[in-house]
């Protein structure tokens, strides 16, 4: 269930085994309509890729079939090769796959019903939720007063709308700043407001670094320090952590930064205010009022047309509808995530999570796309043993 990285990489695998595999969703949708058109992928291009069950299937390989500049490092990853190469996956691995939503799922008869979007109703003894981040979209309750002139960032694609208009970005991490980037270049005067200090990655690596330097900051697919090397080559050993340490980890690891190459545009042009301590919003004759406090207490208000709402995603079970609420209060947590054997296997039997919700038992290697190397294979092995 899910069409996204993960869910075409676990239905790409089960397939490769011979088993018989229904897939549901719109191939790539988060990455076709909710982020922002040419935007730069935050990871390296050597660890942008879908998982395939063969070789010749690297989103540098597929570049490189099709004539596509591509480098690991450098060039930057643009969002629309990663989602053409995503379909194209989709095409070659998962040609079946069936567009209908999952309205629905029970239990029934040791497996589950499933429910779909025309009324269709399915049975199936397994379930792999690949949801993605879709569900998870966060508005803080402050930002909700603001009615329709508040919007989240993964409702927008394209800026244009927001040409001449004044515009507040609620957020310090890489999806505010690349949306105000966006919005930037559509005409748009843009306020960039946050609590921290916005931080971004380091220009491009050198071609020769020092030996010290990369026994401290090493590299991998989900960043450079030996925090991120840890978590993405050991998440069994990071299943076996205690909970407070595991979503202590996941929480402050891996924070809000952004990219680089669109630091000068968006700290030179946008209206950028940090230190903020709360930011709430209230709508007044068509326009958003935005109220903001600083940290010694001094207080401002700023309106503008519209304000969108980069406040990221939080992973919530409860946040998955389409989930029966028994289903839903049946699943062990930690935090908001669902507890997963080493095999994404929930305590409902039968059920099973990957990518960014499995976040709590593996760690932050699941948050990213390399992630999909780990589970894809490590779930199909588990469901259809060769």
């Amino acid at each position: 269930m899910g069409a996204g990285p993960y869910g075409l990489s676990v239905a790409a695998h089960l397939k490769h085994r011979g088993l018989s595999v229904r897939t549901f969703g719109r191939p790539m949708d988060t990455w076709s309509h909710r982020m922002p058109a040419g935007m730069l992928l935050k990871s390296d291009g050597f660890a942008s890729s879908l998982c395939a069950p063969v070789p010749g299937w690297t989103l540098g390989e597929y570049a490189a079939r099709s004539g596509i500049a591509y480098g690991d490092r450098d060039p930057r990853v643009v969002l629309e090769l990663f989602t053409e190469y995503g379909l194209a996956f989709q095409e070659h691995f998962v040609p079946d796959l069936d567009q209908r939503q999952v309205t629905g799922i029970v239990r029934a008869d040791g497996g589950f019903a499933l429910t779909l979007d025309d009324g269709t109703d399915l049975a199936a003894r397994r379930l792999v939720v690949a949801a993605g981040i879709t569900h998870f979209a966060h508005v803080p309750e402050p930002l909700r007063g603001g009615g329709d002139v508040v919007s989240h960032s993964s409702d927008h694609r394209t800026f244009e709308r927001f040409a001449g208009q004044s515009v507040a970005v609620v957020g310090g991490g890489s999806s505010a700043v690349e949306v105000a980037a966006s919005l930037l270049d559509a005409g748009a005067d843009v306020h960039l407001l946050a609590r921290r200090a916005i931080e971004f990655w380091p220009g491009p690596t050198p071609a020769h670094v020092p030996l010290w330097h990369r026994l401290l900051w090493p590299e991998s697919g989900i960043g450079h320090s030996l925090m991120s090397k840890l978590c993405q080559d050991h998440p069994d050993l990071f299943r076996l952590l205690p909970t407070r340490i595991r979503l202590a980890i996941l929480h402050r690891h891996l924070g809000p930064v952004s990219g680089w190459w669109v630091r000068d545009k968006v700290m030179e042009n946008a209206r950028v205010r940090t230190g903020l301590t709360d930011i709430g919003v209230r709508s007044a004759d068509g326009r958003a009022v935005v109220t903001l406090r600083g940290e010694r207490g001094s207080t401002d208000e700023v309106r503008v047309d519209h304000v969108i709402a980069a406040t990221g995603f939080r992973p919530d079970v409860d946040r998955l509808e389409f989930l029966a609420p028994d289903l839903r209060a049946d699943i062990r947590r930690a935090g908001r995530n669902p507890i997963l054997s080493r095999n994404f296997e929930s305590s409902v039997p039968g059920l099973h999570f990957v990518g960014v919700v499995a976040g709590g038992t593996f760690g932050p290697l699941l948050r990213f796309m390399v992630g999909s190397e780990f589970a894809a294979p490590r779930v199909a092995s588990h469901i259809a043993p060769l």
